[in-house]
């Protein structure tokens, strides 16, 4: 997948310095390259939408159709799921929705928008600043129409267990919130490429992380359950990512440091079946620690987390009920990860998982309290 700096270098919309300048604003302050991009003046909408669309294969979509959508097709989504993840609905065809997104890739929310809607998600790339406008206007309020939009009822608004394919039954859930505290089990670590087994005194010990298990205990969403991870390891590595898994595939997720672009990370989609680092981690491997070997699989996730070129990295799974649900990502850019906690990395993974588990529960919950309300209302 072409890097969206590249695409514009190309196009020649854009110099190396105000590129350098953009990236430099993303790792200060957050945000989208091409966000920046617009703020600094450096690209206009129509040069930084077709990149977009080139980088993402999915069709542009302006701030001025954004902007004229009927109030009627935006309030198809609720406001405040459509600001969280940027997304505006701005065009309807039978069953077909279309959507504009900052990542038409992302497998994951579009399977939400789909059983959130019940309607068929056709993605399309808007920039951040139109995306921005689009939801600042006031959208219809379902009771002004004195019915509910088409789709299923508000309250499969989040269908946790689509989103991890689990199911499971009432007294197994309250086991899951009454489980008792889990135990880090010791890990066979050694060099890499020799291979020498190195003795347990030299990983650092785990720190406690109590006000972080608080935290990510009462996240509602699972954007906010990675934000939070990346701020807890933000001083363990200069480059912090998370990668989804969904349907067979890798994703890029979520994160920080370096000259990461959200762009282009947004855009890494890497098949299970073709060789990477992951694919090892997805057939039993505990964690990567050490050096990354080239490949079609890998070299395409280097060029998704930008330069410098990651001498080394710590990978750790993150798992719901024993299923890999994403990977935790650590490198130092150019220096190695020898003083890199392996524990803290793997306890910290443990307790996001917990958190996203317990947003599944609530879920499950809540969906078996609307339905005994409606059965009671019959």
């Amino acid at each position: 997948m072409r890097r969206l700096g590249e695409i514009l270098l190309e196009k020649g919309a854009i110099s190396a310095d105000g590129l350098r300048a953009a990236i430099e604003a993303c790792r200060r302050h957050g945000g989208s390259l091409g966000g920046w991009l617009m703020r600094l003046g450096l690209v206009g909408e129509s040069k930084l939408l077709e990149a977009l669309a080139e980088q993402t294969g999915a069709p542009p979509v302006s701030a001025l159709e954004l902007a004229a959508a009927p109030r009627e097709i935006r309030s198809l989504i609720p406001v405040s799921f459509a600001k969280r993840h940027m997304v505006v609905p701005f065009a309807r065809q039978g069953r077909n929705l279309d959507v504009a997104m900052l990542n038409p890739n992302d497998l994951v929310l579009l399977d939400e928008l789909a059983s959130m809607t019940g309607m068929v998600i056709r993605p399309h790339v808007a920039t951040e600043a139109a995306l921005s406008v689009a939801l600042a206007l006031p959208t219809t309020s379902v009771g002004e129409h004195g019915g509910a939009p088409p789709g299923p009822p508000r309250g499969r608004e989040r269908q946790w267990r689509q989103f991890w394919h689990m199911e499971a039954s009432g007294p197994e859930l309250f086991k899951a919130l009454d489980a008792p505290s889990w135990t880090i089990p010791p890990v066979a670590t050694a060099t890499f490429p020799a291979l020498a087994p190195m003795a347990a005194g030299t990983l650092v010990a785990v720190r406690e992380l109590p006000q972080l298990g608080e935290v990510l205990a009462s996240s509602t969403h699972r954007d906010q359950v990675g934000k939070l991870v990346l701020q807890a390891l933000a001083e363990e590595g200069t480059r912090v990512v998370l990668f989804s898994v969904h349907h067979g595939k890798v994703m890029g997720w979520m994160g920080r440091g370096l000259d990461l672009v959200d762009e282009d990370l947004h855009t890494f989609i890497l098949p299970l079946d073709r060789p990477s680092v992951f694919l090892n981690l997805m057939r039993g491997m505990e964690v990567h620690l050490g050096p990354l070997v080239g490949g079609e699989g890998n070299e395409a996730l280097f060029e998704a987390l930008g330069p410098p070129r990651p001498a080394a990295a710590a990978i750790v799974p993150i798992r719901v009920r024993g299923k890999q649900v994403a990977f935790l990502w650590l490198d130092r850019g150019e220096e190695g990860i020898s003083e890199v906690s392996l524990a803290h990395l793997q306890e910290v993974a443990r307790l996001a998982g917990l958190a996203l588990e317990m947003l599944v529960v609530r879920q499950k919950l809540r969906s078996v309290a609307s339905l005994t309300v409606g059965e009671r209302e019959h």
